[in-house]
């Protein structure tokens, strides 16, 4: 589902502006990041509990995504740096120069350039930012979430919908995004037991008119259809895993490698069927460059991240496919 979702982005992205045709195959594309958001509000809080979560291991847990998620995003940045000035080196193509500041750069290494007003070197790294502080708030109440008191639960729950109605206008902070993410929650719940079918059905009801009158359609249909293939469906296919594997990378470099590739092939003279190969181009491009950054920094960072450990037996739960370990 990560690769779906990933693959989907990238494919909104190359075909944004382009023809009508073209473009209609990826209206709907930018879909795919309220999938990253659900199986986040599932995986972390799953992972968690697998191993014996407890507030005092908060820092800890915090290390262990910095380690997993920040070599490979600093390798984008600088990456999107190299291209940006080598586009512009190449005079023939009369592109802007490059304008990036100190502040601007430095504001990278904590997601901080949305709340700040200053743009990313990428703008698809937005996300990224919603996505760390989605990590610092669970790792803040997990404890409440995972409890086995059902009172507790709901009302953690109850303050979590609080916390959105107060800052639901405020799309560059994680409340705005908090329904999104308690799709996957409630579904976590319900996966290892802390939460009955019929109560989960009642939360993600009630949660998706929320999402609906907030969010529209289209993100309240398409997180409610995450969560329930993550609660219901088994699916263990080696090429969507390798997808799945390469998808964070994927999601790093399809703007820098990919729209990059697809803006300047789209300079030369081209009739109308054109546009489709630059735009695969794109994605092959995107696709190798990504197992590259797999294979040599993603990878190894994910073995970094699995040393750093709670200190307690994990607990015993059903095996997530590699794909999803590697999501953790």
């Amino acid at each position: 589902m990560r690769g779906l979702a990933a693959l989907a982005v990238c494919w909104y992205h190359f075909t944004y502006g382009q023809s009508a045709v073209l473009k209609h195959t990826g209206n709907y594309g930018w879909l795919g990041v309220e999938v990253f958001f659900v199986i986040s509000g599932f995986i972390i809080p799953y992972s968690l509990y697998q191993r014996s979560y407890r507030f005092g291991d908060y820092w800890r847990f915090v290390m262990k995504r910095m380690a997993r998620l920040h070599p490979p995003y600093l390798a984008s940045i600088l990456i999107t740096l190299f291209i940006a000035y080598a586009i512009f080196a190449a005079s023939r193509f009369h592109m802007a120069a490059p304008a990036y500041g100190a502040k601007q750069l430095v504001l990278h290494l904590f997601y901080l350039n949305d709340l700040v007003g200053q743009p990313w070197v990428n703008v698809a790294y937005w996300t990224l930012a919603i996505e760390f502080q989605w990590y610092l708030f669970v790792g803040l109440t997990f404890p409440l979430i995972a409890h086995r008191n059902p009172w507790i639960q709901t009302g953690t729950v109850v303050a979590w919908v609080v916390l959105f109605r107060v800052f639901v206008a405020q799309d560059k902070i994680i409340f705005h995004s908090l329904p999104i993410f308690l799709v996957g929650v409630f579904i976590f719940q319900y996966r290892v037991g802390l939460m009955g079918a019929a109560r989960t059905v009642a939360c993600l009801g009630v949660n998706f008119l929320m999402m609906e009158k907030f969010h529209g359609q289209p993100v309240a249909y398409t997180s409610l259809a995450t969560g329930l293939l993550i609660a219901t469906v088994a699916l263990d296919s080696r090429v969507l895993n390798w997808f799945g594997e390469i998808s964070y990378s994927v999601y790093l470099l399809h703007l820098p490698i990919g729209v990059g590739l697809i803006g300047l092939l789209s300079r030369l003279p081209y009739s109308g069927s054109y546009l489709f190969l630059i735009d695969f181009a794109g994605l092959m491009a995107t696709l190798a460059a990504s197992w590259v950054l797999y294979r040599w920094v993603e990878a190894p960072s994910q073995q970094w991240s699995s040393r750093i450990r709670f200190g307690r037996a994990p607990a015993k739960l059903p095996q997530m496919s590699r794909a999803a370990a590697s999501a953790d």
